[in-house]
Order: C-alpha cells, then sequence, then structure tokens
C-alpha cells in the first residue's frame, strides 16, 4: 500500500452496536459514596458498519437500526461510490460474522470482485482490527451521556463519528422515522388492536359462571 498508494486502498471494516443508555467509562467518585447514572427507561440502539482506511485518508460510516446482510450491502453501495471518486483499487479487511458471510453478502461481494479484494480474518480477532479501537473512543466519547430524546441519541453517534477524522469522510444516517417515534418494529399498515372479524386458531371453551356456593363443613 505505501508502495502504491495512489492505486490502493486499504480498509478495515467492522460493526458495533450503541445504545441509548450510556456507555460505562471510568469516573471519579467520593470514598464510600456510589456514583451513579441515569437511564432511559427503555433501552434501543442502533448499528453502526463503518470502515477507516489504513493511512488515514477516507472512511466510511452507516448508521442503521438493525446488523443484518441488508445493512452489509448497503455499507458496500457507500463504498463502491467512494471507490468510483478516487479510482483505486480497494482490499478490504473482514471477520467471519454472519453478516459478512451469507448468500447475499457473498453475493453482493463476486459483484464487485474487479476493484473490491477482500482479505479474511478470524471470525472475532479485534486485535487485528483497528476499527475495533475507533469504536472504544466513539463509545467513550458520544456515548457517555444520556440523550435527551432517540433524534439526540442519533445525532450525538453522528457528530462522533466525524470526530474520528479522515481527510474524506462518507457518513450516512439510515435511522428510520419510526425508530425515532419510539417503535421497535416499522408499522404493520394496519389499525392498532384485534382486527375486526379475527378467529382463533383454536377454539376456546366456553365460559362458565361459577355458583357461589358455601363450603363444605
Amino acid at each position: 500500500m505505501r508502495a502504491e498508494p495512489e492505486r490502493h486502498e486499504l480498509h478495515f471494516q467492522d460493526e458495533t452496536h450503541l445504545e441509548t443508555n450510556p456507555h460505562l467509562a471510568r469516573t471519579w467518585h467520593r470514598k464510600g459514596k456510589q456514583p451513579t447514572l441515569p437511564g432511559v427507561g427503555i433501552n434501543r440502539r442502533v448499528t453502526v458498519f463503518g470502515s477507516v482506511e489504513a493511512l488515514g485518508r477516507a472512511r466510511v460510516e452507516l448508521v442503521r437500526v438493525a446488523q443484518d446482510s441488508a445493512g452489509f450491502v448497503r455499507y458496500l453501495e457507500l463504498l463502491e461510490a467512494h471507490h468510483q471518486a478516487v479510482q483505486r483499487e480497494i482490499y478490504l479487511v473482514l471477520d467471519n460474522g454472519s453478516a459478512h458471510t451469507s448468500i447475499i453478502s457473498t453475493r453482493a461481494l463476486r459483484e464487485r470482485e474487479d476493484w473490491l479484494h477482500v482479505i479474511w480474518l478470524a471470525k472475532y480477532a479485534p486485535q487485528l482490527n483497528p476499527k475495533e479501537r475507533e469504536w472504544r473512543y466513539l463509545k467513550r466519547d458520544a456515548r457517555a451521556h444520556l440523550a435527551a430524546s432517540l433524534r439526540d441519541f442519533v445525532n450525538g453517534i453522528l457528530l462522533g463519528l466525524q470526530h474520528l477524522g479522515g481527510a474524506v469522510a462518507t457518513i450516512l444516517d439510515e435511522v428510520p422515522q419510526w425508530f425515532l417515534d419510539g417503535h421497535r418494529h416499522p408499522p404493520a399498515g394496519r389499525p392498532p388492536g384485534r382486527p375486526v372479524g379475527a378467529k382463533d386458531s383454536y377454539k376456546r371453551a366456553p365460559y362458565r359462571r361459577k355458583a357461589n356456593l358455601p363450603a363444605h363443613t
């Protein structure tokens, strides 16, 4: 890479989860007094797909709700846009996580093999991936406090990703509105409650009112 930096880029890729509960970090407290942190009540989390270039020339970050193959493919689309902008071949360091080795992900990697070369690590090898250290900095600096709302929670993550640096930074927020509104799942397209005319899959026993008889003596 150092011999021909204008022809190649080496990206270290990984994913991490960030939760609305503050990330536990070092702190000081008076002897005999236990420090406490306020919580949000119901914990929510988002996933960040990201990579950093070995020479610090670029980073690609994607914030989504779930860690799945669709998110990884979306990350590859952002990486492809970066490749088209810089016109360099890219070597991508990946672990053997399920989001990277699924049928959908391997097909997406194969479609880009003319400019994208994959270097596989072990399934879990944090000591070999510099991106793991960046996640630690991100959680320490951007997630060591309580966000006032889910929108502030996501905005803090985006700001923390920008502070990680990089000559060219591609940072995309794809957190859906239903998540920011406080829902756990996307809307089903029907009004809440039991559908009109719905039937149970099994027959319920008829309700029998018990007679209020005196106890046996």
